[in-house]
């Protein structure tokens, strides 16, 4: 687990901001989601918090007591974005990664090694901005709103002062 300066686990942190994002997605309690897991709540909530190990069995009980997508969730820590297990709990989206890339390895086997680096940033890097062409842009009214939003909070005086 990746440390930061206080001595907590990045990598901690970022699944529980992960896992608090799904379970709150699927309006669900922690003695829901406990009980759905087989857990004794406490067990869960260290679970939750980041406080143990990462437990890959646990990380895929909780996605199927949550219905959510626990490549997604393992996928959020890896790139650092907890936020992606959310964006990507009812797509399947680190599922259907996962499942291309056990399918490429099955087929190609040891001639994957031969692949360069160069020809696999163009290629993967290509599919995910033709996703991005699909998806579109941003509405230019909301980033405007947004970007409004946020430049006028940082105006105002933090509390306590």
């Amino acid at each position: 687990m990746t440390k930061d300066a206080s001595g907590s686990g990045v990598d901690g942190r970022r699944l529980s901001q992960a896992l608090r994002g799904v379970r709150r997605l699927r309006r669900l309690s922690s003695a829901e989601t406990a009980a759905r897991m087989h857990l004794s709540l406490r067990s869960y909530q260290r679970f939750e918090a980041g406080a143990v190990r990462l437990n890959i069995d646990h990380v895929h009980r909780f996605a199927a007591a949550t219905g959510s997508d626990a490549h997604a969730i393992l996928l959020a820590v890896a790139i650092g974005s907890p936020q992606f297990a959310v964006r990507a709990a009812d797509n399947q989206m680190g599922a259907i990664l996962t499942i291309a890339l056990q399918k490429f390895d099955e087929a190609q086997g040891d001639r994957l090694a031969r692949l360069d680096i160069h020809t696999l940033i163009r290629v993967i890097g290509g599919a995910f901005d033709e996703l991005g062409e699909i998806l579109g842009p941003d509405d230019p009214d909301q980033t405007w709103i947004d970007d409004g939003l946020g430049a006028l909070a940082e105006r105002r005086p933090k509390p306590g002062r």
